[in-house]
């Protein structure tokens, strides 16, 4: 499941939310405000027991639109197979909304994610599929927890085409620990979710795409990972340019203007 995104850079620097209150920050290196300017990364990193299910039914992990997928070394080791590692896929966070007056962090948006591929495996009452698994937002809710939204877009390969978009993860607020506040002020803001644990829609969305049998292998040890598919950090880095950087921005105004001036004569 890839949790990687590559953002549209966008010409908007600020964009109202609705509320008189709360407002958007474009990020992706765009302007935030007063010259501030913003990216971000989420990386989720699968959990021991996430990893063990994709083990079982012998997924094959990528990435898309724009993610990263790497790997790194769980705490636990096993001494007749090594190391035991885990998928890590890190994706652009496209923007941020939180609130003006409080700085309270209210979502945060990624683009892309994981792509699975599962072969159909009889002994395990796996009929097989293809999905991408991402496209994450965290909604931060007033007792402190969080639902992260997402998508489960793939086809088993009986035909069946899954097309989830919803609620996919939910998290307490005892596992929420960070920087849940945000200002403009050059930094960096890190939050780190963990213990995600997967709605009954979604983990219905997976076992769709993969024809999991209830009751089969395949099946149990995705429940199994059900409680903990692993841990959401969001790092929000914002910076003031270099004055280098404002000196070609000036000269590249100059230029449109003069470009404006010959076109008008």
């Amino acid at each position: 499941m890839k949790f990687a995104f590559k953002s549209i850079v966008v010409a908007a620097a600020f964009v109202a939310a609705g509320a008189a209150n709360a407002a958007t920050a474009i990020l992706d290196g765009a302007t935030v405000q007063n010259g501030v300017t913003a990216d971000g990364i989420g990386a989720l990193t699968f959990s021991e027991d996430l990893m063990g299910a994709l083990a079982t039914g012998k997924v094959t992990l990528g990435a898309f639109g724009g993610a990263n997928l790497s790997y790194t070394d769980l705490p636990s080791y096993d001494p007749e197979v090594g190391t035991y590692s885990a998928a890590v896929v890190a994706a652009d966070v496209a923007s941020l909304s939180y609130n003006t007056s409080t700085g309270k962090v209210e979502s945060v948006v990624s683009v892309g994610g994981a792509s699975q591929s599962m072969p159909k495996t009889t002994a395990i009452k796996a009929g097989g599929g293809n999905a991408e698994v991402g496209n994450l937002a965290i909604n931060f809710q007033a007792d402190g927890s969080a639902i992260i939204d997402g998508t489960i877009i793939g086809t088993s390969l009986a035909g069946k085409v899954v097309n989830y978009s919803g609620a996919l993860f939910t998290v307490t607020a005892a596992n929420i620990s960070g920087v849940t506040t945000f200002t403009t002020t050059p930094g960096t803001y890190e939050t780190q979710l963990t213990n995600l644990s997967i709605t009954g829609a979604g983990f219905t969305a997976l076992s769709d795409v993969f024809g999991l049998v209830s009751g089969g292998s395949a099946y149990l040890a995705l429940q199994g990972a059900a409680a903990n598919f692993g841990t959401l950090n969001s790092t929000i880095t914002t910076a003031v340019p270099e004055p280098s950087t404002y000196a070609l921005m000036g000269i590249g105004l100059v230029g449109l203007g003069l470009m404006a001036r010959r076109r008008a004569k």
